[in-house]
């Protein structure tokens, strides 16, 4: 299958009208479990660039603190291991920071004095790391598959970690969200693509191993 045939998503992430007609109920839907347990923090981030210092929730970093530990709670549940667990909540943190981090009202909320991931993983930025997990976890797609297709779609809701502000880097980012997907399609093969808003089931497969 030739690569235009694969409807490659854009690189710049959903627009200001997708944004605006994201819905936050929709658990239950994804093809991914983990995709499936994250949908509401997502659409919380999809909603961070309209917000203000003035529309902004009173503790919302307190509030996505408790949000995120309750998605570890869920994850566990479903039999990820530890390890997975972790990597996972890593990229989590390290999206939702760039996210919030990236607007101008950052700096009058709790997120300019400690960001997820230096609660979560005492370290500042995770935006090189994400990066040199990615390279492991594509070693073993099969293994790590619902891990791979979480990022996918953190890539694919604009996160871009260290190529965020290297403007010179963007191709670079392009070969690497590509890669990407097309090692992701060849795993499903003409199975659809986890998205946030699918009516189906959560497959029943989880990850057995941990990224160590």
């Amino acid at each position: 299958m030739d690569e235009g045939s694969l409807s490659l998503p854009p690189f710049t992430g959903y627009d200001e009208k997708s944004q605006r007609n994201y819905h936050l109920a929709l658990r239950g839907n994804s093809l991914n479990p983990m995709i499936d347990a994250a949908t509401p923090l997502l659409g919380m981030v999809m909603r961070l660039s309209t917000m203000n210092s003035q529309t902004m929730p009173e503790h919302l970093f307190a509030q996505v603190v408790t949000d995120v530990q309750a998605v570890e709670q869920l994850l566990q549940e479903q039999g990820y291991e530890p390890g997975v667990i972790i990597s996972f909540r890593y990229i989590l943190c390290t999206f939702i920071d760039e996210a919030a981090l990236g607007n101008g009202w950052s700096n009058k909320n709790e997120w300019i004095k400690q960001s997820l991931l230096v609660h979560f993983h005492n370290e500042a930025w995770g935006g090189e790391k994400v990066f040199i997990l990615l390279e492991r976890l594509i070693r073993e797609p099969k293994r790590y598959q619902d891990l791979l297709e979480f990022l996918w779609i953190c890539f694919s809701l604009g996160f871009r970690g260290r190529y965020k502000v290297a403007a010179q880097d963007q191709g670079e980012f392009e070969q690497i969200y590509r890669r990407l997907y097309h090692v992701l399609h060849k795993l499903r093969g003409d199975a659809p693509f986890p998205l946030l808003h699918q009516d189906k089931k959560p497959r029943a497969g989880v990850i057995s191993s941990s990224v160590a």
